[in-house]
């Protein structure tokens, strides 16, 4: 019997992982959860159930996965719905590759899209994006509540803190420190660390 998951996010990023969920056999997705969306529009044929206080009339509350590329948002969600004692799952396109499960750390809410690869001694933080076809390096770690989009190559004993976003194609070389929140533009090289709260972009990669 499959299991119920709701997705907090009707929006683009939202429909890409419902598709991704109709690929795993122990998962059916039951509604959608947006505060931008009105109740009763359907997305796929899949329900909007409405926002967060349609949580409140719930006898029992599914597991659920944050569609929310924005980091800060979605740490803020995460921690709202912390007071529901949601459950939130790990979500892994049939097509990743981990090339040493054993020793890959993956948070719980993270989602891994088509195409992923992660080699060995990874560890991948809480409600952490990893979009299409990214590859991550030996040693390497992403904090929690993190977004990597598209095509991102993330070399070994890279060290990205919580809340960074690395926008698509960018490359991030070895030993690279991206401080707390910061951003990576589309594109950018980044041979050097990142301050927190701060944005690189541009081959190499510069402050702005």
């Amino acid at each position: 019997m499959k299991k119920p998951l709701i997705i907090y996010g009707a929006g683009g990023l939202g429909r890409e992982i419902l598709t991704l969920v109709f690929l795993l056999p122990e998962w059916e997705v039951v509604g959608f959860l947006d505060d931008n969306v009105p109740k009763g529009s359907m997305i796929k044929n899949i329900p909007v159930l409405g926002g967060l206080e349609a949580l409140d009339s719930m006898e029992k509350i599914p597991h659920i996965i944050l569609a929310i590329a924005d980091t800060k948002i979605k740490r803020k969600l995460a921690n709202q719905l912390d007071t529901y004692q949601v459950q939130f799952p790990i979500l892994i396109h049939p097509s990743v590759v981990l090339q040493e499960p054993a020793t890959i750390k993956l948070g719980i809410g993270c989602v891994l899209c088509a195409g992923t690869i992660l080699t060995n001694d990874i560890s991948i933080g809480d409600h952490t994006l990893i979009n299409l076809n990214t590859t991550i390096g030996h040693d390497s770690s992403i904090g929690n509540y993190s977004s990597v989009m598209c095509g991102v190559n993330i070399a070994g004993e890279v060290n990205a803190c919580p809340l960074v976003y690395i926008g698509s194609g960018a490359n991030v070389l070895n030993k690279v420190l991206l401080g707390e929140a910061s951003t990576v533009g589309m594109g950018a090289v980044v041979l050097e660390n990142v301050q927190p709260f701060k944005t690189v972009v541009g081959v190499p990669a510069k402050e702005i």
